[in-house]
């Protein structure tokens, strides 16, 4: 079928239905004299009743007419475009050459209003002081299930329990000795290494109850594998030992480890994550079958005071010397800087769950912070009350 075909039948057909819609204005009574052939109507019938049978009729004749005439007119055109594209095509480059490319334009009334952006920026915090007043924290645990952080205190000998959502805080256990870190089992229990006292503490989380499981010189950092174990590490010793949290039973995973490591991370596939706090801020790979190391990454003029993973092939770990936040990929040891201001961060968590990255120090003070703002270049930046 030809174009010819296609848009003639159509005009036609539109054409002759304008000529029906005319005969029918002009041949039905009343139609054009619509007032006075209305009105005689109101005046011997229910006039609501006659105003939606004339005047809508009436209506809808004076609409068909020309609704169908430009049908036919359009079809016509149509036709010519079909048959001669070029014709429109020479029509568009002709324009477009007179007019030149289309230049658009930015005016102020287009760009964004300072106050909307602040209002934004105010509503979207990439960090938030969770509370203060928790003495000289150097370690930290999180329970997502409870929106709760638990807050070794180790120059107060105590742990405290903070409500994140609040900041409401309790003291859960006191008298724990020298306590540089605390690590949650998720039955009710927490375990924190004593480095003072060269041991393993257990505290029962609803009665503040707390005992030694093992002795470990020098233990200052912790993680727990989930199923009964608890792999400490020795700062003066450089030892990564497993300890069985039922008997006690102690076990060297890795010796010649440098002196000054203090966080441990278990990836949940036989690798540890071992990060220095002192003496070159390394942060180490160990293989928990056969104790073999490689070292993952240095962070130049800093410490690796604790190790998180993300489960992702991330890991972050605070700088307590100079009170930043790092990022690391593991694979192959890249890092940033993702969050500074923390003061003398000793103390570090998270809950991938809900996204979340919680950081305590010295200075008394909860931090939380989001994680998904770590991941665009450049990071959180600096923090501030």
């Amino acid at each position: 079928m030809s174009f010819g075909n296609i848009f003639d039948g159509g005009g036609s057909e539109a054409g002759s239905a304008a000529k029906s819609a005319e005969s029918l204005d002009k041949d039905t009574p009343g139609a054009g004299d619509v007032s006075e052939a209305v009105r005689k109507l109101e005046s011997e019938r229910d006039p609501w009743l006659v105003r939606q049978t004339a005047h809508g009729a009436f209506d809808v004749m004076g609409f068909l007419g020309p609704l169908f005439r430009n049908i036919q007119d359009s079809s016509a055109a149509q036709r010519l475009v079909a048959e001669n594209p070029a014709s429109t095509s020479a029509m568009a480059s002709s324009t477009l050459k007179a007019a030149g490319p289309p230049r658009p334009t930015i005016g102020e009334d287009d760009m964004p209003k300072l106050e909307d952006l602040s209002k934004l920026i105010a509503a979207r915090r990439s960090f938030a002081l969770v509370t203060t007043g928790l003495g000289t924290s150097e370690g930290l645990a999180v329970d997502p299930a409870q929106n709760t952080a638990y807050v070794a205190d180790r120059g107060g000998q105590k742990l405290s329990a903070v409500k994140i959502a609040t900041g409401a805080q309790r003291v859960v256990a006191s008298g724990l000795g020298d306590i540089c870190d605390v690590k949650l089992d998720g039955g009710g229990k927490a375990y924190a290494a004593d480095y003072g006292g060269a041991r393993l503490l257990s505290v029962d989380l609803s009665t503040g109850a707390s005992g030694t499981v093992a002795s470990v010189p020098g233990a200052y950092g912790l993680a727990l594998d989930g199923a009964g174990k608890a792999y400490v590490v020795s700062y003066s010793e450089g030892k990564l030992v497993a300890v069985d949290l039922r008997s006690g039973q102690k076990t060297t995973v890795a010796t010649g480890l440098p002196v000054g490591v203090a966080a441990v991370a278990l990836d949940g596939r036989g690798k540890a994550y071992v990060g220095q706090k002192d003496h070159g801020g390394n942060v180490y790979e160990v293989d928990l079958a056969d104790g073999a190391k490689r070292l993952v990454t240095t962070l130049p003029g800093a410490s690796a005071m604790r190790v998180e993973l993300t489960g992702d092939g991330q890991a972050f770990t605070i700088d307590h010397l100079n009170g930043r936040l790092y990022e690391i990929t593991l694979a192959d040891g890249a890092q940033r800087v993702v969050a500074s201001g923390l003061a003398t961060c000793e103390g570090l968590a998270l809950d991938t769950a809900k996204g979340q990255i919680y950081v305590s120090n010295r200075e008394t003070q909860l931090w939380q912070i989001t994680q998904r703002d770590t991941r665009p270049m450049g990071g959180v930046g600096k923090v501030a009350a």
